[in-house]
């Protein structure tokens, strides 16, 4: 139990504090209009593997004793993807809510014209409870996905970084044997000499 909740605790900690790096990095981005580009998803992804590689070095040398199993392994980083995504949440909440309330209106009255370009009636959209719909099911859908990619990061990491990945204990095992091998080398040869002088005939 103490180890699992370690764990917890960890991933929690650093969970939180890499989820606020990230929150603070798309509002950043939308600030500076970087936001939806190339170069701002690949800094975005380099950031949530760099935070995963750290956490799991951090825990196994701190905490594992050099050891982490690939199962503890992915269930660390599975909890902090977990938290990282709801801090991406938070994010999109405060995207359509604050910071540009007007992207999924204008997305909505691209599908409007689309619908009435078909012929379509679209008298649906301008219902105020199907925009509350809208708004629910984008923040809902950034975590889901968001939590789907973290999630593979996780695994990938979590199966690379514990391969060839020697238990502390055994470890211990191994030096142990290692140096009791010379002394268990010498002692036919101590036992020699006391075994010539008994055979040896008294005069």
């Amino acid at each position: 139990m103490e180890n699992k909740t370690s764990l917890a605790k960890f991933a929690c900690y650093w969970g939180s504090i890499f989820g606020s790096v990230i929150f603070l990095y798309q509002v950043l981005s939308v600030w500076i209009h970087f936001s939806g580009t190339f170069f701002q998803t690949l800094l975005y992804s380099l950031i949530v593997v760099f935070a995963m590689i750290f956490a799991y070095t951090k825990f196994r040398q701190t905490v594992g004793g050099g050891y982490l199993s690939f199962g503890r392994g992915l269930g660390l980083l599975s909890l902090m993807s977990l938290l990282m995504s709801a801090f991406f949440t938070l994010f999109a909440f405060v995207l359509v809510a604050k910071l540009d309330p007007s992207m999924l209106q204008e997305q909505i009255n691209q599908v409007a014209t689309l619908l009435e370009s078909n012929d379509m009636d679209t008298s649906f959209l301008e219902d105020e409870r199907f925009y509350t719909i809208i708004q629910i099911s984008f923040v809902f859908s950034n975590f889901f996905f968001d939590f789907v990619g973290n999630f593979f990061y996780a695994l990938l990491i979590s199966l690379v970084f514990s391969r060839n990945n020697t238990p502390r204990f055994e470890n211990l095992n191994r030096q142990e044997d290692t140096n009791s091998r010379p002394s268990e080398e010498q002692s036919p040869k101590d036992e020699n000499p006391d075994n010539q002088n008994d055979q040896q005939p008294t005069k």
